[in-house]
């Protein structure tokens, strides 16, 4: 089983390097993980908790835990901030990480009808890692030295984002700092780390539904994943989504991945669950990706919403 548990963390860490930064998958609950300029788009104070397990029945198998939270304030008629917290707990066998990140972003109203808002945002977030390499095969390699080897990393990222009630469009770029990792490039160890976001919301007043198509995008240094989505709203609150993620580059035989959203908004809650497929060989030997999130909003007066959620 030792030796088992080595081989799998291998696979994972060449698997798990299509998913460069933990947090950046968490984007479809909490747009700032994916962008700091997407933070405190509206002066609601938005708490968001997420509770994710990868192909389960696999032993050892990652497990990602997140809480965030975040307030937009404007100052001015045509000037607001937003602030935010995240979170983020990750266990992939022996290798686990803890770290948090705070955010900071910078909102101004644009174009004639002043409609449209354009954000700038900032982020640092710190994690301490470790590996417990006492479970691994006695066989012997001077690398490993049975321990449990602990280390503290630190980045930055920055990012622009413009938004209305009916698109949204964005740029970021991650790791701003050179990577300070001793356990290898990992997640995001790319020297810099892209990510790019647009979407538009389809209202037709003859119809009882509202849709959102929506691009997600990232790009490191040998991998590039492409997300496609498209997000239905019911009158009832109910909402449901499908996306269709692609990996290209050196992690191209991972093929792609069909995740299926489906929530609910009751009041200031929000709940969802989605449920991820593999499409390629791999699916045969587990049951999916699991995802819980459930969201809460305290707002000061009728909530305005801009189409990015």
């Amino acid at each position: 089983m030792r030796g088992f548990t080595f081989i799998f963390l291998i696979f994972l860490t060449g698997t798990l390097a299509a998913q460069p930064l933990v947090r950046y998958n968490l984007y479809p609950h909490n747009p700032n993980f994916a962008n700091p300029a997407a933070t405190g788009l509206t002066n609601c104070t938005e708490f968001n908790a997420t509770d994710m397990h990868q192909w389960v029945s696999i032993e050892d198998a990652p497990q990602t835990q997140s809480f965030s939270i975040q307030k937009g304030k404007q100052f001015s008629k045509t000037k607001k901030h937003g602030l935010g917290a995240n979170i983020v707990r990750d266990v992939n066998g022996p290798s686990k990480s803890m770290g948090g990140e705070l955010v900071y972003s910078f909102h101004i109203l644009v174009g004639r009808s002043r409609a449209s808002w354009l954000s700038f945002g900032l982020s640092g977030n710190l994690e301490q890692r470790s590996l417990d390499e006492s479970g691994f095969s006695p066989i012997y390699d001077p690398l490993v030295n049975g321990e449990i080897v602990q280390e503290i990393v630190y980045n930055a990222s920055s990012g622009i984002f413009l938004y209305n009630e009916n698109y949204f469009a964005g740029f970021a770029v991650y790791n701003l700092l050179p990577v300070n990792s001793a356990f290898g490039l990992g997640y995001g160890g790319d020297r810099f780390f892209f990510s790019a976001q647009a979407g538009y919301l389809f209202d037709s007043r003859r119809l009882p539904v509202k849709i959102q198509t929506s691009f997600q995008g990232s790009r490191g240094n040998d991998i590039i994943q492409i997300d496609f989505s498209n997000k239905i709203f019911f009158e009832n609150n109910f909402w449901t989504s499908l996306t269709l993620r692609k990996y290209l580059g050196d992690f191209e035989t991972s093929g792609q991945n069909a995740i299926v959203f489906i929530g609910y908004n009751w009041k200031n809650w929000n709940f969802s669950y989605n449920y991820n497929i593999d499409i390629n060989g791999t699916q045969f030997h587990h049951y999916g990706t699991h995802q819980l999130s459930v969201g809460y909003k305290i707002c000061p007066g009728k909530y305005d919403c801009p189409t990015y959620k």
